[in-house]
């Protein structure tokens, strides 16, 4: 074999197909293509080679306005297109992408979007991420009938439009609208027989009761401390955990170990920072929640938390394969007995009686939010915010 053919055979499958030269036996056996960041303004011509087998494409990070070639990969599965600028032309109705009959997952966050179009979808979608557009109109939404995840927060949308969405998609078991333009809450919310999980913190409606909780939070007794700024923490190095845009550390606060947490990140697909800062300052007097003890705004937002030695995860974050449902490793989520998973479901509906006394609502309980500790004489397990 010469050396030029050894050196195509060892070449990525991204940079051959790039290169325009493929080699059709190599592409014909992919499964998952990352293009990212790859400086495209359009799909390679030859992206047609890796029907066969391809399930996943990344594309993200990319100029493109238009998916014009997608709808060869008649075996697509999910497509991430976040960041490119199909905006810009709109995504036509009846065209590439919605003749990717094939596809389940498929994200266009941050793309400059203006209209949610149903007709220029793919019609057996199950999860659809359109976070961090500038979605103001809503058409022909029977389209996403079987979406189960429907991710809209920081778009432009009122109350009339999410009715719209949400009668129109009896499959839709999660939908995040967080931080869009709604003076009310969807009615058709109340309604749906299966919706379970509901982002809709900064929004207008959402914003006004907040600030009207929060008068009364800080007035109680075991109101959340305010400090003057994060010097008043020693906060660690050792990280105990990480979610959207936050992460936490381990520290001490007045002598007491607590668990610091701190937002690096403004946006996230269920909210912003300030919006669950506020909220965490709210929770300070519910023993089945984790007690916020003190929060601080300077240099950047942040809150110490009680600290709970030896807690972990009741399970897992949803995976691909699952959707909107927990995901268990086993070695890694322990197998609860009975006994022990009704302690679990106790603890989670007081905190959820808690908040709902105070005109509050978790929107968002599962147990990969839920802690646990295994020692008998430990405290009582916590949902987490």
């Amino acid at each position: 074999m010469s050396a030029a053919r050894e050196e195509e055979e060892e070449e990525e499958p991204a940079s051959l197909l790039l290169r325009l030269q493929p080699t059709a036996s190599r592409l014909a056996s992919i499964c998952r293509l990352d293009l990212r960041k790859a400086g495209l303004k359009r799909l390679p011509a030859s992206i047609g080679l890796c029907a066969t087998c391809l399930e996943q494409l990344d594309v993200g990070g990319n100029p493109l306005e238009s998916l014009d070639g997608v709808q060869t990969l008649g075996r697509l599965r999910v497509l991430f297109a976040t960041g490119c600028a199909l905006g810009g032309r709109g995504l036509p109705a009846g065209g590439p992408l919605s003749r990717v009959d094939s596809l389940f997952m498929l994200s266009l966050k941050e793309n400059g979007l203006a209209v949610l179009d149903g007709e220029a979808l793919p019609p057996k979608l199950g999860w659809l991420i359109c976070a961090q557009n500038a979605i103001a109109e809503v058409r022909a939404p029977h389209r996403l009938s079987h979406v189960r995840k429907l991710m809209l927060s920081h778009n432009l949308l009122d109350a009339v439009a999410a009715d719209l969405l949400i009668e129109a998609i009896p499959a839709l078991e999660m939908l995040r609208l967080a931080c869009n333009r709604m003076e009310t809450l969807p009615a058709a919310a109340f309604r749906h027989p299966r919706l379970a999980w509901f982002a809709f913190g900064g929004n207008p409606y959402s914003a006004r009761l907040c600030a009207a909780a929060l008068s009364a939070a800080d007035a109680a007794a075991d109101a959340v401390a305010t400090l003057k700024d994060a010097s008043e923490v020693a906060v660690g190095e050792e990280e105990l955990g990480r979610g959207s845009g936050a992460v936490v550390k381990r520290g001490t606060w007045q002598g007491t170990p607590v668990a610091c947490k701190l937002w690096s990140a403004e946006l996230f697909s269920d909210g912003d920072a300030r919006g669950e800062w506020l909220m965490g300052r709210l929770t300070g007097g519910c023993a089945s929640l984790v007690r916020t003890l003190a929060a601080w705004e300077t240099p950047s937002l942040g809150m110490a938390v009680e600290l709970l030695e030896g807690a972990s995860a009741v399970g897992g974050p949803p995976s691909f394969a699952s959707v909107t449902r927990d995901a268990f490793v086993e070695g890694k989520h322990a197998r609860l007995t009975p006994a022990q998973a009704r302690e679990v479901a106790r603890a989670v509906a007081r905190a959820g009686a808690w908040l709902h006394a105070r005109g509050l609502a978790h929107c968002d309980i599962y147990l990969h939010n839920t802690l646990r500790v295994a020692e008998t004489e430990a405290p009582p397990h916590r949902a987490e915010r």
